[in-house]
């Protein structure tokens, strides 16, 4: 997944656990998820998909048809700002396996691929377990919700095991159940998209939920003095230009709170909280100021959360929030 993980696991009896077997469980949820829905690998699920001119039915396995399920699903409860079809988009931006343009792309290069996007284009047969498309040059980008749908399943995976107290992190999408080492909810950081200061915007105290973050501060690049980030706007076909530097959503499962995120970066400050108001969504914005500066807003229902999670750990750190 071009990343990196990390999993606590709080043993039950540490001399009896095979840390072996452990890792094992682990890696196969990972490998598993990765090998279907991969947009690297020519042989994953989602690939062969990719590359199949025909608009009849694709059959995949059950966890690339729930993710492509899920994904329609938010797609339709954000108004198409979420869209999986945007992969020609990201690639052509370079940011998938293509390199980065050397010139940006011209309007009518962005209106070309626009005309092969558009989730709608996507029918899915729960039936048969096959993904069909209206167009035969649609192409799905999974990124922006199968790392959390990973985290899913490494987390299902150890309870089923017994392992009720643990910690699973994907590249910054994470998934929690019960306490940590010190009996504690596990406390997650999102940091300041300050790449030089660094440090933590705000401390979020998690147990049997999830968090996602997603950003425009860590995959970009810059040409001319104009900055590229990788998250495209399925409207516009553009990487995003205004000023919501990082959207962070909680929620009980990692998959829906990574596609939330993504969708809240695409829309904007103004409109990514107007969004959450309306729907009841647990998410914390960090806006980038003219200034150079950071000024972080958050949901109500985030607001209730944070108190609600302070009132149940008082006996440990309070959750703070840093302000740059």
């Amino acid at each position: 997944m071009g990343t990196v993980y990390k999993v606590k696991v709080v043993l039950p009896e540490p001399a009896a656990t095979d840390l072996a077997a452990l890792q094992a469980l682990i890696e196969a949820e990972l490998e598993g998820v990765n090998g279907r829905m991969s947009t690297y690998r020519p042989d994953s699920e989602l690939s062969r998909f990719n590359a199949q001119a025909s608009t009849g039915p694709f059959p995949v396995s059950a966890p690339t048809f729930e993710v492509l399920r899920l994904a329609l699903e938010i797609s339709g409860q954000t108004g198409g700002v979420f869209d999986v079809t945007v992969g020609p988009l990201v690639n052509a931006w370079g940011f998938g396996p293509e390199n980065v343009p050397e010139t940006p792309l011209s309007d009518s290069e962005v209106a070309a691929l626009l005309e092969h996007t558009g989730y709608e284009k996507l029918a899915l047969d729960p039936a048969g377990l096959t993904v069909s498309k209206a167009d035969p040059a649609i192409c799905c980008d999974l990124s922006a919700i199968a790392k959390g749908y990973a985290v899913d399943c490494v987390g299902l995976a150890l309870e089923n095991a017994g392992f009720l107290n643990y910690m699973v992190e994907v590249g910054g999408e994470v998934r929690t159940r019960g306490v940590n080492g010190e009996g504690q909810p596990w406390k997650i950081g999102i940091v300041c998209p300050d790449t030089v200061q660094g440090g933590l915007e705000q401390i979020v105290p998690l147990s049997g939920w999830s968090l996602a973050t997603s950003g425009d501060y860590r995959n970009f690049y810059e040409r001319d003095g104009v900055r590229y980030s990788h998250t495209i706007d399925p409207r516009t076909g553009r990487p995003i230009t205004h000023n919501l530097a990082s959207a962070s959503v909680i929620h009980q499962e990692c998959a829906v709170a990574d596609g939330y995120a993504t969708a809240l970066m695409v829309m904007g400050p103004e409109d990514a909280l107007r969004w959450c108001e309306e729907h009841d969504v647990l998410a914390f914005l960090i806006v980038r100021e003219s200034d150079g500066r950071f000024r972080d807003v958050a949901s109500p229902a985030f607001e209730r959360f944070i108190a609600a999670a302070g009132d149940v750990t008082s006996a440990a750190a309070p959750a703070s929030r840093e302000r740059r």
